[in-house]
Protein backbone atom coordinates (compact mmCIF):
# COMPACT_ATOMS: atom_id res chain seq x y z
CA UNK A 1 0.00 0.00 0.00
CA UNK A 2 2.73 2.21 0.82
CA UNK A 3 4.32 1.51 -2.53
CA UNK A 4 1.44 2.76 -4.58
CA UNK A 5 0.37 5.54 -2.96
CA UNK A 6 4.11 6.84 -3.39
CA UNK A 7 4.51 5.98 -6.63
CA UNK A 8 0.79 7.54 -7.55
CA UNK A 9 1.91 10.92 -5.74
CA UNK A 10 5.15 10.85 -7.39
CA UNK A 11 4.96 9.31 -10.52
CA UNK A 12 5.50 12.41 -13.07
CA UNK A 13 9.03 12.83 -11.05
CA UNK A 14 9.68 8.72 -11.86
CA UNK A 15 9.25 9.49 -15.17
CA UNK A 16 11.35 12.37 -15.66
CA UNK A 17 13.85 10.60 -14.07
CA UNK A 18 14.00 7.80 -15.84
CA UNK A 19 13.92 9.40 -19.23
CA UNK A 20 17.39 10.95 -17.92
CA UNK A 21 20.48 10.03 -19.81
CA UNK A 22 22.04 8.44 -16.96
CA UNK A 23 19.06 6.14 -15.82
CA UNK A 24 18.50 5.27 -19.56
CA UNK A 25 22.58 4.38 -19.51
CA UNK A 26 21.94 1.89 -16.06
CA UNK A 27 18.73 0.59 -17.63
CA UNK A 28 20.61 -0.51 -20.58
CA UNK A 29 23.54 -1.46 -18.98
CA UNK A 30 20.70 -3.97 -16.79
CA UNK A 31 19.17 -5.06 -19.78
CA UNK A 32 22.22 -5.66 -21.83
CA UNK A 33 25.75 -6.21 -20.32
CA UNK A 34 24.96 -6.51 -16.89
CA UNK A 35 21.62 -8.51 -17.28
CA UNK A 36 23.01 -11.17 -15.10
CA UNK A 37 24.57 -9.31 -12.09
CA UNK A 38 20.86 -7.27 -12.62
CA UNK A 39 19.09 -10.88 -12.36
CA UNK A 40 21.23 -11.77 -9.49
CA UNK A 41 21.10 -8.87 -7.41
CA UNK A 42 17.45 -9.01 -7.71
CA UNK A 43 17.24 -12.81 -6.64
CA UNK A 44 19.46 -11.77 -3.66
CA UNK A 45 17.38 -8.73 -2.31
CA UNK A 46 14.46 -10.65 -3.52
CA UNK A 47 15.46 -13.67 -0.92
CA UNK A 48 16.15 -11.52 2.09
CA UNK A 49 13.81 -8.24 1.59
CA UNK A 50 10.91 -9.57 0.15
CA UNK A 51 8.61 -6.33 2.25
CA UNK A 52 10.40 -3.91 0.20
CA UNK A 53 10.38 -5.47 -3.02
CA UNK A 54 6.44 -5.37 -2.51
CA UNK A 55 7.00 -2.03 -1.70
CA UNK A 56 9.04 -1.20 -4.97
CA UNK A 57 6.60 -2.85 -7.34
CA UNK A 58 3.72 -0.61 -5.67
CA UNK A 59 6.26 2.13 -6.59
CA UNK A 60 6.21 0.90 -10.38
CA UNK A 61 2.24 0.10 -10.68
CA UNK A 62 1.31 3.18 -8.61
CA UNK A 63 3.58 5.63 -11.00
CA UNK A 64 2.74 3.64 -13.73
CA UNK A 65 6.48 2.71 -15.26
CA UNK A 66 8.60 -0.21 -15.79
CA UNK A 67 9.10 -2.12 -12.65
CA UNK A 68 12.87 -3.12 -14.16
CA UNK A 69 13.60 0.41 -14.16
CA UNK A 70 12.87 0.79 -10.39
CA UNK A 71 14.83 -1.98 -9.69
CA UNK A 72 17.57 0.04 -11.53
CA UNK A 73 16.67 3.42 -9.15
CA UNK A 74 17.48 0.74 -5.72
CA UNK A 75 20.42 -0.56 -7.22
CA UNK A 76 21.82 2.05 -9.13
CA UNK A 77 24.80 2.09 -6.47
CA UNK A 78 25.77 -0.88 -7.27
CA UNK A 79 24.83 -1.01 -11.33
CA UNK A 80 26.91 1.77 -11.43
CA UNK A 81 30.02 0.53 -10.34
CA UNK A 82 29.70 -2.78 -12.03
CA UNK A 83 29.30 -0.45 -15.47
CA UNK A 84 32.69 1.23 -14.40
CA UNK A 85 31.51 4.42 -14.14
CA UNK A 86 33.30 7.51 -14.15
CA UNK A 87 33.21 8.63 -9.89
CA UNK A 88 31.02 11.13 -9.52
CA UNK A 89 31.32 12.34 -5.67
CA UNK A 90 28.23 12.48 -3.60
CA UNK A 91 27.94 14.01 -0.18
CA UNK A 92 29.85 15.76 2.91
CA UNK A 93 28.96 14.66 6.35
CA UNK A 94 30.38 16.88 9.71
CA UNK A 95 29.82 15.65 13.51
CA UNK A 96 30.68 18.00 16.21
CA UNK A 97 29.93 17.83 19.99
CA UNK A 98 30.35 20.23 22.36
CA UNK A 99 33.60 21.21 24.25
CA UNK A 100 31.63 20.34 27.23
CA UNK A 101 30.27 17.01 26.22
CA UNK A 102 27.34 15.30 24.58
CA UNK A 103 25.40 16.65 27.14
CA UNK A 104 25.59 20.31 26.58
CA UNK A 105 25.24 19.79 22.82
CA UNK A 106 26.06 17.73 19.87
CA UNK A 107 24.94 18.53 16.08
CA UNK A 108 25.38 16.71 12.62
CA UNK A 109 25.57 17.85 9.02
CA UNK A 110 25.36 16.47 5.44
CA UNK A 111 25.58 17.98 1.87
CA UNK A 112 23.43 15.45 -0.55
CA UNK A 113 25.43 15.81 -3.63
CA UNK A 114 24.25 14.57 -7.03
CA UNK A 115 24.82 16.21 -10.59
CA UNK A 116 22.46 16.38 -13.64
CA UNK A 117 19.24 16.42 -13.74
CA UNK A 118 18.45 14.89 -10.89
CA UNK A 119 18.14 18.37 -9.18
CA UNK A 120 14.64 18.40 -10.50
CA UNK A 121 13.10 15.22 -9.51
CA UNK A 122 13.70 14.24 -5.80
CA UNK A 123 11.52 14.63 -3.00
CA UNK A 124 11.00 14.97 0.70
CA UNK A 125 8.69 11.30 1.89
CA UNK A 126 6.82 10.96 5.34
CA UNK A 127 5.37 7.56 5.79
CA UNK A 128 2.86 7.05 9.00
CA UNK A 129 1.50 3.97 9.24
CA UNK A 130 -1.83 3.10 11.34
CA UNK A 131 -1.10 0.15 13.64
CA UNK A 132 -1.24 -2.91 11.52
CA UNK A 133 -0.26 -1.28 8.55
CA UNK A 134 2.37 -2.92 6.31
CA UNK A 135 5.15 -0.39 6.81
CA UNK A 136 7.27 0.97 9.21
CA UNK A 137 7.17 5.05 10.47
CA UNK A 138 9.92 6.96 8.86
CA UNK A 139 10.88 10.00 6.46
CA UNK A 140 13.10 11.06 4.48
CA UNK A 141 14.90 12.29 1.39
CA UNK A 142 14.27 9.83 -2.57
CA UNK A 143 15.42 9.98 -5.32
CA UNK A 144 12.53 9.24 -8.05
CA UNK A 145 11.73 5.06 -7.77
CA UNK A 146 14.55 4.76 -4.78
CA UNK A 147 13.16 3.56 -1.25
CA UNK A 148 13.29 6.25 1.47
CA UNK A 149 16.77 4.81 3.36
CA UNK A 150 19.41 5.14 0.51
CA UNK A 151 19.53 9.26 1.27
CA UNK A 152 19.04 11.08 4.17
CA UNK A 153 16.66 9.05 6.41
CA UNK A 154 14.77 9.15 10.22
CA UNK A 155 12.20 7.49 12.18
CA UNK A 156 10.54 8.11 14.98
CA UNK A 157 12.63 6.96 17.67
CA UNK A 158 14.94 9.41 17.23
CA UNK A 159 17.43 7.66 15.23
CA UNK A 160 18.99 9.37 11.85
CA UNK A 161 20.95 8.31 8.75
CA UNK A 162 22.84 9.49 5.88
CA UNK A 163 24.99 7.80 3.74
CA UNK A 164 28.52 8.73 1.95
CA UNK A 165 28.99 6.91 -1.95
CA UNK A 166 32.17 5.12 -1.48
CA UNK A 167 34.21 3.91 -4.54
CA UNK A 168 35.92 0.33 -3.59
CA UNK A 169 37.78 -1.52 -6.07
CA UNK A 170 35.56 -4.55 -5.86
CA UNK A 171 32.02 -5.22 -5.97
CA UNK A 172 30.03 -8.70 -6.62
CA UNK A 173 26.74 -9.01 -8.42
CA UNK A 174 25.26 -12.10 -5.90
CA UNK A 175 25.30 -9.31 -2.69
CA UNK A 176 22.95 -7.24 -1.04
CA UNK A 177 22.17 -3.57 -1.70
CA UNK A 178 22.76 -0.41 0.14
CA UNK A 179 19.59 0.98 -0.28
CA UNK A 180 17.32 -2.51 1.30
CA UNK A 181 20.15 -2.69 4.01
CA UNK A 182 20.08 0.51 5.56
CA UNK A 183 16.06 0.81 4.59
CA UNK A 184 15.81 -2.16 7.34
CA UNK A 185 18.08 -0.86 9.41
CA UNK A 186 16.78 2.68 9.81
CA UNK A 187 12.84 2.10 9.47
CA UNK A 188 12.79 -1.73 10.20
CA UNK A 189 12.53 -3.30 13.83
CA UNK A 190 16.49 -2.56 14.69
CA UNK A 191 15.39 1.22 14.30
CA UNK A 192 13.74 1.15 17.79
CA UNK A 193 16.57 -0.47 19.17
CA UNK A 194 19.08 2.81 19.44
CA UNK A 195 22.17 3.24 17.91
CA UNK A 196 24.21 -0.06 18.44
CA UNK A 197 21.19 -2.05 17.32
CA UNK A 198 20.89 0.17 13.92
CA UNK A 199 25.15 -0.90 13.16
CA UNK A 200 24.00 -4.64 13.99
CA UNK A 201 21.71 -4.18 11.36
CA UNK A 202 23.95 -2.73 8.93
CA UNK A 203 26.98 -5.20 9.12
CA UNK A 204 26.57 -8.07 11.41
CA UNK A 205 23.16 -9.76 10.14
CA UNK A 206 23.01 -7.54 6.93
CA UNK A 207 24.55 -10.40 5.13
CA UNK A 208 26.97 -9.49 2.17
CA UNK A 209 26.65 -6.09 0.71
CA UNK A 210 27.09 -5.91 -2.76
CA UNK A 211 29.54 -3.34 -3.31
CA UNK A 212 30.55 -0.44 -0.09
CA UNK A 213 29.20 3.02 2.04
CA UNK A 214 29.64 5.13 4.14
CA UNK A 215 26.81 5.47 6.70
CA UNK A 216 27.00 8.18 9.08
CA UNK A 217 24.19 7.19 12.51
CA UNK A 218 22.47 9.73 14.96
CA UNK A 219 20.70 8.62 18.41
CA UNK A 220 18.95 11.36 19.50
CA UNK A 221 17.85 9.64 22.52
CA UNK A 222 21.19 8.03 23.46
CA UNK A 223 22.95 11.47 22.67
CA UNK A 224 25.59 8.90 20.48
CA UNK A 225 26.54 9.51 16.48
CA UNK A 226 28.56 7.11 15.01
CA UNK A 227 30.05 6.08 11.09
CA UNK A 228 30.24 2.79 9.54
CA UNK A 229 32.06 2.19 6.80
CA UNK A 230 31.60 -1.08 5.17
CA UNK A 231 32.85 -3.13 1.83
CA UNK A 232 30.92 -6.36 1.59
CA UNK A 233 31.59 -8.77 4.32
CA UNK A 234 33.79 -6.08 6.28
CA UNK A 235 33.31 -3.30 8.43
CA UNK A 236 34.65 -0.65 10.49
CA UNK A 237 32.96 1.67 13.07
CA UNK A 238 33.62 4.62 14.32
CA UNK A 239 32.06 5.96 17.04
CA UNK A 240 32.20 9.88 17.37
CA UNK A 241 33.07 10.58 21.35
CA UNK A 242 33.35 13.45 23.78
CA UNK A 243 37.08 13.02 23.68
CA UNK A 244 37.12 13.05 19.37
CA UNK A 245 34.79 16.06 19.57
CA UNK A 246 34.34 16.09 15.87
CA UNK A 247 34.72 13.86 12.77
CA UNK A 248 34.08 14.24 9.13
CA UNK A 249 33.71 11.83 6.28
CA UNK A 250 33.40 12.35 2.90
CA UNK A 251 33.72 9.45 -0.51
CA UNK A 252 36.92 7.27 0.72
CA UNK A 253 37.42 4.81 3.50
CA UNK A 254 38.70 6.53 6.57
CA UNK A 255 38.73 3.51 8.56
CA UNK A 256 38.40 0.46 6.78
CA UNK A 257 41.21 -0.62 5.07
CA UNK A 258 42.33 2.96 3.42
CA UNK A 259 44.40 3.30 0.58
CA UNK A 260 43.93 -0.63 0.37
CA UNK A 261 39.87 -0.73 -0.77
CA UNK A 262 39.65 2.01 -2.77
CA UNK A 263 41.96 4.55 -4.98
CA UNK A 264 42.59 8.30 -3.97
CA UNK A 265 39.77 10.51 -4.85
CA UNK A 266 40.82 14.00 -5.59
CA UNK A 267 37.72 15.35 -4.49
CA UNK A 268 37.58 13.79 -1.10
CA UNK A 269 41.03 15.15 -0.72
CA UNK A 270 40.63 18.68 -0.97
CA UNK A 271 37.54 18.80 0.85
CA UNK A 272 38.83 16.64 3.55
CA UNK A 273 41.79 18.78 3.88
CA UNK A 274 39.41 21.96 3.53
CA UNK A 275 37.49 20.57 6.49
CA UNK A 276 41.01 19.90 8.52
CA UNK A 277 42.26 23.38 8.15
CA UNK A 278 39.22 25.26 9.33
CA UNK A 279 38.87 25.51 13.38
CA UNK A 280 37.57 21.77 14.46
CA UNK A 281 33.56 22.45 14.65
CA UNK A 282 31.89 22.39 18.50
CA UNK A 283 28.07 23.14 17.60
CA UNK A 284 25.54 23.92 15.06
CA UNK A 285 26.81 26.86 13.99
CA UNK A 286 30.40 25.56 12.80
CA UNK A 287 28.64 22.68 11.03
CA UNK A 288 26.84 25.09 9.08
CA UNK A 289 29.97 27.06 7.88
CA UNK A 290 31.53 24.24 7.09
CA UNK A 291 29.47 22.88 4.88
CA UNK A 292 28.23 26.21 2.55
CA UNK A 293 32.58 26.55 2.45
CA UNK A 294 33.71 27.44 -1.23
CA UNK A 295 36.96 28.34 -0.64
CA UNK A 296 38.23 25.72 -2.65
CA UNK A 297 37.34 26.93 -6.01
CA UNK A 298 38.02 23.51 -7.74
CA UNK A 299 36.94 20.81 -4.97
CA UNK A 300 34.53 23.25 -3.16
CA UNK A 301 32.50 21.58 0.08
CA UNK A 302 29.51 23.41 -1.06
CA UNK A 303 29.28 22.72 -4.93
CA UNK A 304 27.17 23.11 -7.70
CA UNK A 305 25.71 19.54 -7.41
CA UNK A 306 24.94 20.38 -3.66
CA UNK A 307 21.03 19.35 -3.77
CA UNK A 308 20.41 19.84 0.04
CA UNK A 309 22.34 20.77 3.38
CA UNK A 310 20.56 18.98 6.51
CA UNK A 311 21.53 20.22 9.26
CA UNK A 312 20.61 18.16 12.97
CA UNK A 313 20.53 20.09 16.57
CA UNK A 314 21.15 16.78 18.70
CA UNK A 315 19.72 19.22 21.47
CA UNK A 316 16.53 19.92 20.52
CA UNK A 317 15.70 17.25 17.86
CA UNK A 318 15.38 19.63 14.82
CA UNK A 319 16.46 19.46 11.75
CA UNK A 320 16.61 21.95 8.79
CA UNK A 321 17.10 21.77 5.24
CA UNK A 322 18.37 24.00 2.85
CA UNK A 323 18.25 23.32 -0.99
CA UNK A 324 18.36 24.79 -4.75
CA UNK A 325 21.76 26.15 -4.60
CA UNK A 326 21.11 28.01 -1.19
CA UNK A 327 23.89 26.69 1.19
CA UNK A 328 23.35 27.10 5.26
CA UNK A 329 25.25 30.10 5.91
CA UNK A 330 23.58 32.30 3.30
CA UNK A 331 21.36 33.76 5.48
CA UNK A 332 17.96 32.06 4.27
CA UNK A 333 15.70 30.55 6.10
CA UNK A 334 15.33 26.63 5.95
CA UNK A 335 12.83 25.50 2.90
CA UNK A 336 12.02 22.39 5.25
CA UNK A 337 12.50 22.03 9.33
CA UNK A 338 11.33 19.20 11.47
CA UNK A 339 11.24 18.03 14.84
CA UNK A 340 12.36 14.52 14.72
CA UNK A 341 12.31 13.62 19.21
CA UNK A 342 9.48 13.26 19.47
CA UNK A 343 8.12 12.79 16.56
CA UNK A 344 5.23 15.43 15.79
CA UNK A 345 4.11 13.19 12.97
CA UNK A 346 -0.17 13.42 13.25
CA UNK A 347 -1.70 12.32 10.09
CA UNK A 348 -1.43 8.51 10.15
CA UNK A 349 -2.10 5.57 7.69
CA UNK A 350 -0.57 7.43 4.64
CA UNK A 351 2.39 8.57 2.65
CA UNK A 352 3.02 12.49 1.89
CA UNK A 353 5.32 13.76 -0.91
CA UNK A 354 6.58 17.14 -0.33
CA UNK A 355 8.91 19.00 -2.60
Amino acid sequence: DAGLQLGWLAAPRLKGWFASEEMRGVLAFARGAGGEAFAAMKKANTERFPQYVAELEGVAEGAGVDVDAVWTANLIEELESLMNQSHVNHCSDIYAVSEAGYAHGFAHGHNEDWPGVIKNFWYWVEYSPLPGADFESCSGMAYPGTLIGFATTWNAHGMYLTQNTLFPYKSTAGGLASTFIQREAICGKAGSGGLDAVLHALTTSAGPWADGASVNIVDLKAKRMANVEVHQGQHAVTEVTEAMGNYSHFNMYKALQPGVVDPLDTSTAHRQARVWALPAPHEKADIMRILSDRHDEAYPVFRAETLATLILDGATGHLNAWCCGQSPASGGAPVRSWKLLPSKSVERNRVAVFT
